[in-house]
């Protein structure tokens, strides 16, 4: 069944001066959720990118006084390497996120002890079957690309993880200049009751630009994010 492209609706947006007062801001918004959340439903789930830009959030949210052992935290997507490695998502949460008042929340990482992201798909997904769902704060990335996630242009596991009818959680993604990884599909991160996107960067405010102007989610992934209407979604923006 092929889905009619809408033109992506333009988010509301949330622009600073610097990038500590972005980090402070947005730890400030995902705290007050996390803690709406709790009192309405006794818990909470909060996913999380990685790379450079959210370190300083995650270390801002960390200080944040809430009921941490009743959230549960995530990963959007992950490279299929140790824990440990340096270049490791889980490396990157545990050390900036999950650490003094947050450090008693429960970690759920997507990956495993299998040799490849193929072979440990099943245990992924068995994994975030313990996250509570919807999601209540979901907090993507977008590369230079137009990538959000792992959800690559170009890939050939693009399609299948971006379709809406797919039932998966995750999904394998093998770019071929990249490591192979493991990623949210697109249904898994429109399953959220909020979504946040965190930008860094005047070159990353033109590529946001070119993807709001435009409709193919398979030349801009993120595409499929602002044109849905299931979770709003706010931007957060910083040069």
């Amino acid at each position: 069944m092929s889905v009619r492209p809408h033109r992506p609706h333009r988010p509301r947006e949330f622009r600073f001066d610097d990038r500590e007062a972005m980090a402070a801001a947005m730890a400030d918004d995902i705290a007050d959720l996390l803690r709406a959340a709790i009192d309405d439903r006794g818990r909470a789930s909060l996913a999380v990118s990685g790379g450079s830009t959210p370190e300083a959030m995650f270390r801002c949210l960390s200080e944040q006084r809430l009921a941490w052992e009743r959230v549960v935290v995530t990963l959007v997507d992950e490279r299929w390497v140790p824990p440990d490695a340096k270049d490791s998502n889980e490396r990157l949460a545990r050390a900036a996120l999950l650490q003094g008042p947050a450090g008693a929340a429960r970690f759920v990482g997507l990956k495993n002890a299998a040799a490849t992201p193929e072979d440990g798909l099943a245990e992924t997904e068995r994994a975030l079957r313990d996250v509570p769902r919807p999601f209540d704060v979901m907090v993507l990335g977008m590369g230079d690309d137009g990538h959000t996630a792992s959800l690559f242009p170009g890939t050939t596991e693009l399609a299948a993880a971006l379709s809406p009818a797919s039932s998966a959680s995750c999904a394998p993604v093998r770019p071929e200049w990249l490591q192979p990884r493991m990623t949210l599909t697109l249904p898994a991160i429109l399953d959220s009751r909020y979504i946040l996107l965190l930008l860094a960067g005047r070159s990353k405010w033109d590529v946001y630009e070119q993807a709001l102007a435009g409709t193919d989610a398979t030349v801009m992934p993120i595409r499929a994010v602002f044109a849905q209407a299931r979770a709003p979604l706010e931007v957060y923006w910083a040069p």
